[in-house]
């Protein structure tokens, strides 16, 4: 994968999740209270795929400036790790939310 199109990959969920949260915001303006719940869970399996896709790609970016073997990483490594992680975090995190308002919890 070349840095040009990891870069447009991001660019195109940046896209979607623009998409998704303008789809949120015109339903609570349009749709009735009882039917905004669906949207709402579609917004957050947007930010799940998106949080995912941009967690892989801060890993291979932190993998770039890690040195094997050195107790002491650079800080672009860790600075890059503790991003992916916090990626993840917030895909887990949209999913179980959604998975929640599915099952009307």
């Amino acid at each position: 994968m070349t840095g040009l199109r990891s870069w447009s990959m991001v660019a195109h969920d940046a896209g979607a999740l623009t998409q998704a949260i303008e789809n949120l915001e015109a339903s609570w303006r349009t749709v009735p209270a009882g039917q905004q719940q669906g949207s709402a869970r579609d917004a957050l399996l947007t930010v799940t795929e998106v949080g995912t896709k941009l967690a892989q790609l801060l890993d291979a970016l932190a993998a770039q400036y890690e040195n094997p073997g050195v107790p002491e990483q650079q800080l672009a490594h860790l600075a890059l790790d503790q991003a992916a992680a916090a990626a993840e975090d917030l895909g887990v995190c949209s999913r179980m939310a959604a998975q929640a308002l599915q099952s009307g919890q």
